[in-house]
């Protein structure tokens, strides 16, 4: 029997994780054991991350959908007011993102991130009897601040699962949903729709939209508090040994185990590391974009000369940035250039961006292919994602780079709405010009990424041998920084 199986939680009466990290001797899992306890991962706890993710998307975007469906008509809100409740939303984001994403560190990981699900589905179902422009206000600026804690979360959840070769790839699957549930979104928007025409409903169209997704998502809240754990130790997914199995998975990521000590020092050195600076450049930048698209795609798209049949239905092409996201990460991982394989993307949301301007009102159908070939702009921001949860290393470390990104991230969706102004309508020309702008800064800062990457793991390789590392250092909370065998995903 290897040291590793003698030191299985069931013989040790399920100790903490920290403890099976610490007590393990490093062993080698067959391929096949390694392979089985991924696939048992993957179907246990992948489909509800994504699943979450798809709907929290929805929950912050459904406003466009409802934007067509009377939403301002019946609030007796202007455009201008509406763009305010697009930007409100990452103002409560802005201003929940550090506490919350320090308290996933403090407090049990699971249970805080359902909770939180949980109300913001109910915050979300009370749009529906909102009474003014204040009112709508209040609730989104909430929204967005329980929101806040699922990218972090998910990215916590990742790291704690996943060999760093595949978080790239899983992070695209579940943020991939984001686009995934474009389809649902705008299916469930078109049957309200055609229904709230024949009078066949009991509320407005726009405000079942509301409370049919803020309930789906309180439910599946409640689905996450019940079924995912706070730590691989307590997996009820996986038998006492596959529990030490799964923790050894990730023994050569050398980025520790989930701890709840917080680490001053690691957040100085988070705060002085210039890659924390490049990555939420890349968040800023790609946010602009995003928050002006994600609230504004019905009304461009209507604005192309559709009719709101047609629009919400046209909506849910968009999904199709689902298979791009993850075919490109797939690609990326395999040719060991995570950061740079965004020039491809970044580069045809340039191009796009360019036919919706330069292309007369008449071209309605070249404006909408540019229109879909915008939002591959938001591969960027995943790619980065993906690259804070593998090359990031020490807990408090990852919790503050998280939370700067998404910081900077909540700043640029802030901003996007305001560059769609009412004066503007219906083309928005400086809005597409700040689009092309962010393109061009994005492929200088994923290039820029993935040059210091290659730097720093090639001084690394000269400076240091995995001789002169102590036993069992994988499993220290050490910073990318300070452990020398440390060597970032390209």
């Amino acid at each position: 029997m290897s040291p590793l199986q003698e030191s299985s939680l069931e013989e040790k009466g399920q100790p903490s994780l920290s403890n099976v990290a610490i007590d393990t001797v490093e062993t080698t899992l067959s391929a096949e054991e390694d392979a089985r306890i991924r696939r048992k991962i993957d179907w246990n706890l992948l489909p509800l991350l994504s699943l979450i993710y798809g709907l929290q998307f929805l929950d912050k975007t459904c406003m466009s959908y409802a934007v067509v469906m009377g939403f301002r008509t019946d609030t007796h809100i202007t455009l201008d007011q509406y763009a305010w409740l697009g930007s409100i939303f990452y103002l409560g984001y802005l201003v929940g993102e550090y506490p919350l994403s320090f308290a996933l560190q403090k407090l049990p990981m699971a249970k805080m991130t359902g909770f939180n699900i949980i109300v913001w589905g109910v915050v979300l179902s009370l749009i529906s009897v909102a009474q003014s422009f204040s009112h709508l206000m209040a609730l989104r600026f909430f929204l967005g601040f329980f929101e806040s804690s699922i990218t972090p979360a998910l990215s916590l959840f990742t790291a704690q699962y996943y060999k760093t070769r595949e978080q790239g790839s899983r992070t695209a699957i579940w943020f991939s949903c984001n686009m995934s549930g474009a389809i649902i979104g705008s299916s469930m928007a078109y049957g309200l729709y055609q229904a709230d025409l024949r009078h066949a409903l009991p509320l407005a169209g726009w405000k079942l939209v509301f409370v049919i997704l803020g309930s789906i998502t309180a439910g599946v809240g409640v689905l996450f508090l019940v079924l995912v754990p706070d730590t691989v130790d307590k997996a009820r997914f996986l038998t006492p040994d596959e529990r030490v199995l799964a923790i050894e998975r990730i023994r050569a990521n050398q980025q520790g185990v989930i701890v709840s000590q917080f680490k001053p020092e690691q957040v100085k050195e988070a705060l002085l590391d210039p890659l924390t600076w490049l990555y939420a450049s890349v968040a800023l930048i790609a946010s602009i974009p995003n928050g002006g698209v994600t609230n504004f795609f019905s009304i461009l798209i209507q604005g192309f000369g559709f009719t709101t049949a047609q629009t919400l239905l046209l909506g849910m092409t968009t999904a199709y940035i689902a298979f791009a996201l993850i075919g490109l990460l797939w690609l990326g991982d395999k040719l060991k250039i995570r950061a740079l394989i965004t020039v491809i993307p970044t580069t045809i949301s340039l191009v796009g961006t360019v036919l919706v301007w330069a292309l007369p009102s008449s071209v309605k159908i070249g404006r909408l292919v540019g229109f879909y070939l915008i939002s591959l702009f938001v591969i960027s921001f995943v790619v980065t994602l993906s690259l804070i949860t593998s090359n990031v290393a020490g807990q408090t470390k990852k919790t503050t780079v998280n939370a700067i990104y998404l910081v900077a991230y909540c700043i640029g969706n802030l901003i996007g709405p305001q560059t769609f102004r009412t004066v503007d309508a219906p083309r928005y020309v400086p809005a597409l010009a700040t689009i092309v702008a962010c393109d061009i800064v994005l492929l200088g800062l994923m290039t820029t990424i993935h040059l210091l990457y290659r730097r720093e793991n090639k001084r690394r390789d000269t400076a240091v041998t995995q001789d002169e590392m102590p036993v069992g250092h994988e499993f220290d909370d050490m910073t990318d920084r300070t452990n020398p065998a440390f060597r970032y995903t390209l």
